[in-house]
């Protein structure tokens, strides 16, 4: 399985994305996370250290070769994921697209590309997930890095701004020929946002896959330079990511018929 997770800057796409990869990984399942974002934060979701995260191995510029009938990778996959990836808990495997060190040193044109054929080589056993952690930008779907993913999320707050960038992004992905898109409503605190999200998606014919309720527990464990799940495993949030995955594995026909988790809706 092979996972896009898109959204507006500060939708809390990278605190899913992390906490998916961990929760996966609890149940049994072999992990490859990727952050695509130039600006990577993906390992501290994970709980890497923090005073590692600007160690964290990138993935080097040669990794890419034209071939008689397209691109491919210059060395196996196996060797890229063990030789440039860092291994964070419960076994998940991260990959980083690249930190860019000095300014004024260009696009990173390249690296979407090395990304968008890693995700094409990824193993795809039952057992093998991959969660593509996307930049907060259309980039990755006009540059073609999410094409070989099984399916996208496009985690959207319960404002206008934000599931008009999901839906933008949901159309965009729908162009790659990605079948399966939908919505994940995040920060929801009550009934009425969760209302504007279901009337949102209905409006334009977009499926919401789970409800993530707003939850402090998620900015104290970034004050406390902590992964969500290592913070606190059984907040409700990540409870409600939790449900998410049961929906994924079940099948994905997840309808979001109330608050998770029973919260009635309260911060």
């Amino acid at each position: 399985m092979k996972l896009a997770i898109a959204g507006k800057g500060g939708s809390g796409k990278t605190s899913i994305s992390g906490t998916m990869a961990r929760l996966f990984a609890r149940r049994g399942h072999n992990v490859l996370a990727i952050d695509g974002d130039s600006n990577p934060n993906l390992a501290l979701t994970l709980g890497v250290d923090p005073d590692l995260m600007d160690a964290v191995p990138t993935l080097p510029s040669d990794l890419l070769r034209r071939n008689g009938s397209g691109i491919e990778l210059t060395r196996p996959f196996d060797e890229v994921a063990a030789t440039h990836s860092l291994e964070a808990p419960d076994g998940v495997r991260l990959l980083v697209m690249a930190l860019p060190k000095y300014a004024g040193t260009g696009c990173l044109c390249s690296m979407h590309a090395v990304v968008k054929t890693l995700i094409e080589a990824a193993p795809t056993g039952e057992r093998e997930v991959t969660i593509l952690d996307t930049e907060a930008s259309p980039e990755q779907f006009s540059r073609g890095t999410t094409e070989h993913a099984d399916a996208v999320l496009t985690v959207v707050e319960p404002y206008y701004k934000s599931m008009e960038t999901g839906r933008r992004m949901a159309a965009l992905a729908l162009d790659l020929g990605i079948g399966d898109i939908a919505l994940v409503a995040n920060k929801v605190r009550d009934e009425f946002e969760l209302e504007a999200v279901r009337e949102f998606a209905e409006l334009n014919e977009l499926r919401i896959a789970g409800v993530v309720p707003f939850d402090p527990t998620m900015q104290d464990a970034e004050r406390a330079r902590s992964s969500p799940f290592d913070f606190d495993a059984h907040a409700p949030a990540v409870a409600a990511i939790n449900e998410l995955i049961d929906g994924i594995l079940a099948g994905g026909k997840v309808t979001a018929g109330s608050l998770a988790n029973g919260n009635g809706g309260q911060p």
